[in-house]
């Protein structure tokens, strides 16, 4: 397997490979473009991929660095909460891995490189918000792993986006954990 930064190139596959590990439609191509743009600092790129051998995409890191984002893709976000501020803070967006591969420490792998960029630019924390419905709370276990803290809760974070939840359909009603990691 190979880590690499996400470039434009990439988009067709990324939303093929989101499409079919998250729910149809998660992500547009117009949308990716867009995040992928967001993404790079400088000459720094945030997000990262994981291929195989064969050059496919078999996980993704998507990553903000302070400054390019001011919200999620859902509805929550706590910056009165936080010890530092919103223009100095990072954000993780998504963390996908092909199924066959979680539970092997892809995940870390990412976005441990995402962590590494953001400390380069100067960032002072990174922001996420877990997926808490995640089969034996895997997306919690991991950035608690990391050394995130839990901020505050957001049921039904992910509502307002038009897309195919897997777990359970359209719209989606799962709930989200804000959590914090100082840098």
């Amino acid at each position: 397997m190979i880590i690499r930064p996400l470039t434009k190139q990439d988009i067709p596959a990324i939303k093929a490979f989101t499409d079919r590990t998250i729910g149809k439609n998660y992500y547009s191509e117009p949308e990716l473009e867009d995040i992928l743009g967001r993404s790079v600092k400088g000459n720094q790129i945030c997000s990262f991929g994981l291929f195989d051998e064969e050059g496919h995409i078999r996980g993704i890191r998507i990553t903000y660095p302070p400054g390019n984002w001011s919200q999620g893709k859902g509805k929550g976000l706590s910056p009165s909460l936080w010890k530092v501020d919103l223009n100095e803070t990072g954000y993780f967006q998504s963390l996908f891995i092909d199924p066959p591969l979680t539970g092997q420490g892809w995940g870390k792998k990412l976005s441990l490189k995402s962590l590494e960029v953001l400390k380069n630019l100067g960032a002072k924390a990174v922001l996420c918000h877990s997926w808490k419905e995640s089969p034996h709370d895997s997306s919690g276990r991991y950035l608690r792993s990391l050394g995130f803290q839990l901020v505050a809760v957001h049921p039904f974070y992910w509502k307002d986006v038009d897309y195919q939840c897997p777990r359970c359909g359209k719209p989606c009603l799962c709930t989200a954990e804000e959590m914090i990691k100082y840098l």
